[in-house]
């Protein structure tokens, strides 16, 4: 699928299937999570010497290693979990969402041994009858399966995911126990926010373990994108595919944020950004379907300077409204009417289950806080924009925010902000947030 240099390193090892096992492996994850410096660091973002904050900055960093090595090596639902939250900072401390984050790239990979099986008895065949070559060495490391670079018996060059076994079984034993670790460590917000969160884990695990189903959601969205010249999709090879085993075509390209942060010119670093932020607002807003899985691994840029799409796995759908909605929320956050916005929320569906939401004069101040990238017009630098800290600082002293729940429909959607939000943070992305969001707007009539 790719061919990008950030091959996994070892040979691999065989992947935890057992309960026990597994229970074993997260008890010494929350030893590590629950450890006095880790806790001390998440719970005290602020405040403190300058000694102080270096020492707990330290141990941050020493225990998030350690962390993401056990989540990379579990698989499944822990390194999911790490995945994301590498994948959004505002979670995490900066430097913990870094350590995290490195579970997009080096994922230690399964053995050979295990790939083989897992393939023979989804296919039903030998692996020699399958493919005229097979590749030991994965080329990329996953949450719930790894990819093998093959070569077909007509000669076409192919990619294989392969699922690591037992992912399904393990799932609801280790989000259960995973979330006693999390709220242990006070990682999230709000208790709430933590069930929101293990919750979309989960729905969307399940989702991502069928393969047959992101074959189909990749044949959809080339559908769905066929005439977008500067967009690739792999295809799909049905005949080699099962719930465990998907084979698609192999598409070179690098990592879309290395591939960036390579090019010398800015306009066009920032032409590219711009073309990748505005192929999410489109899905969302004129297709009303998303692609919700936006950490850095699922992206390229192939040698055309094509931007490629991976990994078809979460799909969602939603209704036109809906995305006509939010973008009535934008239209009425920049004439400043607050009313306007609570109105879009009470119909969206947020707030409690009684329909209660924060006061109004605090949602214009949140609003003024985490939608400062499209507040003017012009070029918006992200690399300069260290939010989080402010955002979680707001949040503790605000509670009532917590009042600002999001509807079910909504949080995978808003998961993908948070996520392109961190690939623009990291790519040091400058774009004209405003300008695009506008003509989205136009376009779908919500503003002259």
């Amino acid at each position: 699928m790719r061919n990008d240099g950030d091959e996994p390193e070892g040979a691999g090892k065989p992947v935890a299937t057992g309960k026990f096992g597994r229970a074993f492996q997260i008890g010494k994850l929350a030893s590590r999570v629950t450890g006095s410096t880790l806790v001390g660091a998440l719970k005290r973002p602020f405040g403190g010497n300058k000694d102080e904050h270096s020492a707990a900055t330290a141990a941050v960093i020493r225990n998030a290693g350690e962390i993401a090595r056990v989540m990379g090596q579990m698989k499944g639902a822990a390194m999911k979990i790490g995945q994301i939250l590498g994948t959004d900072p505002d979670f995490l401390s900066s430097e913990f969402s870094q350590h995290l984050s490195l579970l997009h790239r080096n994922a230690p990979p399964m053995d050979f041994a295990t790939v083989k099986a897992q393939v023979e008895s989804a296919l039903g065949r030998p692996l020699e009858e399958a493919f005229a070559s097979f590749e030991e060495r994965p080329v990329g490391s996953a949450s719930i399966g790894q990819v093998h670079r093959a070569t077909l018996r007509d000669g076409r060059v192919a990619a294989v995911k392969v699922q690591y076994p037992g992912i399904v079984d393990s799932l609801e034993s280790d989000l259960s126990l995973l979330g006693n670790v999390l709220q242990v460590a006070r990682v999230f917000v709000s208790k709430e926010r933590l069930r929101e969160f293990l919750g979309e884990v989960r729905t969307a695990m399940l989702e991502e373990a069928d393969y047959t189903l992101e074959a189909r959601n990749l044949m959809r969205f080339r559908r769905i994108l066929a005439n977008e010249r500067d967009l690739r999709l792999p295809e799909p090879y049905f005949e080699l595919t099962a719930t465990s085993v998907l084979t698609m075509e192999f598409v070179s390209g690098e990592k879309l944020d290395d591939a960036l942060a390579a090019i010398e010119d800015p306009a066009e670093r920032n032409r590219l950004v711009a073309r990748f932020v505005e192929t999410f607002v489109r899905m969302f807003h004129e297709r009303h379907v998303l692609h919700c899985d936006p950490h850095p691994g699922n992206f390229l840029l192939d040698p055309e300077g094509r931007i490629v799409l991976l990994d078809f796995g979460c799909v969602r759908d939603f209704k036109p409204e809906t995305g006509d909605e939010v973008l009535r929320l934008l239209a009425a956050f920049w004439r400043d009417d607050i009313d306007s916005q609570m109105a879009c929320y009470r119909r969206m569906g947020f707030g409690t289950p009684d329909g209660t939401l924060p006061p109004p004069e605090l949602v214009r101040d949140y609003h003024r806080l985490i939608l400062e990238p499209i507040l003017e017009y012009g070029e918006f630098d992200f690399g300069a924009w260290q939010v989080h800290q402010r955002i979680r600082r707001f949040l503790r002293e605000h509670m009532d925010m917590v009042k600002l729940v999001p509807p079910a429909e909504l949080l995978l959607y808003l998961r993908v902000l948070a996520g392109l939000k961190g690939l623009l943070t990291r790519m040091s992305a400058r774009i004209d947030l405003r300008t695009l969001a506008e003509a989205q707007c136009v376009r779908r009539g919500v503003m002259p």
